[in-house]
């Protein structure tokens, strides 16, 4: 930085005084208006020295700096960015979306899988939830399983001891409509499993949206009589598949009552093994059991 000093005269006491205080107005008044924070000194500073050729003089000898701006010019600072941020180019704005790009591609699709499986699992929780509530109410009404009458009829044994106990918003029945009850549905590992919109199968819908079918195993006698319940827990939207989003439940003519397909054989005196569980509900595999897997584990790891 260039340095300007003029030396002024010796003056009198009175007009030195004076001088000064000018100078120091000057001074306030030229640091107001600088155009720019942080620089070293303002545009005009007062400093009290002694000049050394005077040491013996008993007045003083004022001198003043004048600072200037070095290397910027008048035009240059209206040019400058207020807060010195610098800009980004075209090309590399262009590049940070394409990157932004890829790696979306590549981690959307595993998260909106994972959130997809954790409304499978909170769906399933739910089902079996209503299934044992269901039971509980039929029990109260008609005591204990053991002593239910066991009708051959699939309309006459769901409308008589579960029915009653959903909160149902629309009801198919034992016919082929198809408003309740997806088509279409398969195994785990995609083939087909067939259509459950048959007359053999007690549709309905429940208020949640779930789908609902009951199929009853007609002719047998207690402990070995069951029914199945199949459940859609997102109703006629897909995949429809057997351990995402349809799972079935086994239901006993005994204490065992509804369980999760798997937990026991038909006649439900001998449990399955966790690793013919395992082997089931894998995505080569059909799903049958997979409500127990998902149930005991709590999550869908497959």
């Amino acid at each position: 930085m260039k340095e300007c000093v003029s030396r002024q005269p010796e003056l009198g006491a009175r007009a030195l005084t004076q001088g000064v205080k000018r100078n120091r107005t000057d001074a306030k008044t030229s640091e107001a208006k600088a155009p720019l924070r942080g620089l070293s000194c303002p545009i005009s500073r007062e400093i009290g020295d002694r000049d050394p050729a005077q040491a013996r003089s008993s007045r003083g000898t004022r001198r003043t700096l004048c600072c200037r701006f070095s290397g910027l010019a008048k035009g240059e600072i209206s040019k400058r960015n207020s807060t010195g941020a610098k800009a980004f180019t075209l090309a590399e704005v262009l590049l940070t979306l394409a990157i932004i790009g890829v790696v979306a591609a590549l981690t959307i699709p595993a998260v909106i899988t994972k959130v997809t499986k954790d409304q499978y699992v909170t769906g399933l929780k739910k089902a079996y939830n209503t299934l044992k509530s269901v039971e509980k109410e039929a029990i109260r009404e008609y005591g204990s399983i053991e002593n239910w009458d066991w009708p051959d009829n699939v309309t006459t044994m769901f409308e008589k001891y579960f029915l009653p106990h959903f909160d149902v918003l629309k009801n198919c029945g034992a016919t082929t409509e198809t408003g309740c009850f997806a088509e279409g549905v398969t195994y785990l590992k995609d083939s087909s499993y067939g259509t459950l919109n048959k007359t053999f199968y007690y549709k309905i819908v429940t208020s949640d949206g779930m789908s609902w079918a009951y199929s009853h195993l007609d002719g047998n006698t207690p402990p070995a009589s069951k029914g199945d319940f199949f459940v859609d827990v997102n109703g006629l939207k897909g995949p429809n598949r057997l351990g995402r989003d349809i799972f079935i439940f086994n239901f006993y003519a005994s204490n065992l009552g509804i369980k999760p397909q798997g937990s026991y054989t038909e006649g439900g005196t001998t449990t399955i093994p966790t690793s013919d569980v395992n082997l089931d509900c894998s995505t080569s595999s059909l799903g049958e059991y997979c409500a127990t897997k998902v149930l005991s584990e709590g999550k869908m790891n497959y």
